[in-house]
C-alpha cells in the first residue's frame, strides 16, 4: 500500500475530528467514513468454500534499534517482543475459493515482499493487477485471500505498521511507534513511545504503558480507551465513539469527542491542564489523590454535578451539588487546571 494513501485516509480521520461545523456536518463526517469502510470492505478477506493455507517464515537482520516498516491490505498485524538483535516474521497467506485449485492459484498472486537494508526492513502485500493511487499493489477484486504477520522483533526498534482491512497489535516494543488501521482496531500494551495510533472505523486500546513525550490516539468510528498509562502529555479524539481514560497520569490531556463520553480517572499533575469536551456525550472526571484543582465546566442542556466540596468563585461558598448551566471555581490549593464542556451532555467531577 502506498504511504501517500494511507496518510490521506489518516488525515481525513483526523480532520474530521477538527473540521469546523461551517465546513462538514458530522452527519455528512459519518458519511464519509461509512464509505471510506464499504471501500475497505471490498479488499476483505471474503468467505469461500474451499480454503488453502501458505505458512512461511523470515528471519531478518536488524539491529537493537532498527526500523521496522510494514503494510498490509487484508489481514492482521502482531507484533511481539523478542531478544537478541534479529526478527522474525511468521507469514500466513490463506485463500477461498470455490475449489481447492482456484484457492491455492490465488495464494499464488499475492505476493509479500521482504527488503532488508542496514538496520531497517520493510515488508509489504503486494496484489494482481495495476497499481493504483488508493490501496498501493492491485485492487484485489476477486482475489480473496488474506495474509496475516506475526513477528518478533527486538524490545528497542521502531515500527510504522498499517492495514487496511486488519488490526495492528503491538506489544512489549519500547521504541517509536507509528500504527495505523482503517477497518480495524489497533492495541497495544507495554510499550515505551508511542508517536501517533489512529484508526478509521475501529477502537485504539493503550495499556500498561509508560510512554516518553507526547501521545496521540484517534479513531473516528471507534472508542478510544487509555488503561494504566503514565505520560507527559495526551491528544485523544473520536467522532462517533467515546474516549475512557482509566488510571491514567499526565501533565496534560485534550480529549475531545462528538458523539461519545469522555471519562478520565487518575491524578492531577500540580501545574497540569486538563480539557475535555464532547458534543451529545457526558464528561466525567474521577480524581484520585490529594491535588487541587480550577476549574471551568459549562453545559447547554446538561446539568453540572460536583462530589467533592469546591469553592464556587461568584458565591465564595462551599457547594456539593450544582445544576447550573455554566460553572467556575477551585478545589482545594487549585494546583491544576480542569476546562469541562458538553453542549447536551452532564458535566460530573468526583473522586476516588
Amino acid at each position: 500500500m502506498s504511504k501517500r494513501a494511507t496518510t490521506l485516509l489518516t488525515m481525513a480521520a483526523v480532520a474530521a475530528l477538527a473540521a469546523p461545523s461551517s465546513a462538514q456536518s458530522i452527519s455528512e463526517q459519518i458519511r464519509a467514513v461509512k464509505r471510506a469502510v464499504e471501500h475497505a470492505a471490498t479488499v476483505r478477506y471474503q468467505p469461500g468454500g474451499e480454503t488453502q493455507t501458505d505458512r512461511s517464515t523470515r528471519t531478518v537482520k536488524i539491529s537493537a534499534n532498527g526500523d521496522i516498516d510494514i503494510s498490509n491490505i487484508a489481514g492482521d498485524i502482531t507484533i511481539t517482543r523478542g531478544g537478541g538483535s534479529n526478527a522474525t516474521i511468521e507469514i500466513v497467506k490463506t485463500a477461498r475459493a470455490r475449489t481447492a485449485a482456484e484457492a491455492k492459484e490465488m495464494l499464488g498472486q499475492v505476493q509479500v515482499v521482504v527488503e532488508e537494508r542496514p538496520g531497517r526492513v520493510e515488508i509489504q502485500t503486494r496484489y494482481p493487477q495495476q497499481r493504483n493511487a488508493w490501496m498501493g499493489w492491485g485492487n484485489r477484486r476477486g482475489t480473496n485471500v488474506s495474509v496475516a504477520f506475526t513477528i518478533t522483533a527486538p524490545a528497542g526498534v521502531r515500527i510504522a505498521a498499517k492495514s487496511v482491512a486488519g488490526s495492528v497489535k503491538v506489544s512489549g516494543i519500547k521504541g517509536e511507534l507509528t500504527l495505523e488501521a482503517v477497518s480495524g482496531s489497533v492495541r497495544v500494551s507495554d510499550a515505551g513511545r508511542i508517536s501517533s495510533a489512529k484508526s478509521l472505523a475501529g477502537g485504539v486500546e493503550i495499556l500498561d504503558s509508560r510512554l516518553d513525550g507526547v501521545l496521540e490516539v484517534s479513531s473516528v468510528a471507534g472508542p478510544v480507551v487509555l488503561r494504566h498509562v503514565r505520560v507527559r502529555r495526551i491528544e485523544a479524539g473520536s467522532v462517533s465513539g467515546g474516549l475512557t481514560l482509566e488510571d491514567v497520569e499526565c501533565d496534560r490531556a485534550e480529549l475531545t469527542s462528538f458523539s461519545g463520553t469522555v471519562e478520565f480517572t487518575g491524578p492531577l499533575a500540580r501545574g497540569g491542564r486538563y480539557e475535555m469536551k464532547s458534543h451529545t456525550g457526558d464528561v466525567r472526571i474521577t480524581v484520585t489523590g490529594g491535588a487541587g484543582f480550577e476549574f471551568d465546566a459549562t453545559t447547554f442542556s446538561g446539568s453540572l454535578r460536583s462530589d467533592l466540596p469546591l469553592t464556587n468563585r461568584a458565591a465564595e461558598r462551599p457547594e456539593r451539588r450544582m445544576t447550573r448551566r455554566s460553572l467556575q471555581g477551585t478545589s482545594g490549593d487549585g494546583g491544576a487546571v480542569l476546562e469541562l464542556s458538553t453542549f447536551s451532555g452532564n458535566v460530573v467531577i468526583s473522586k476516588r
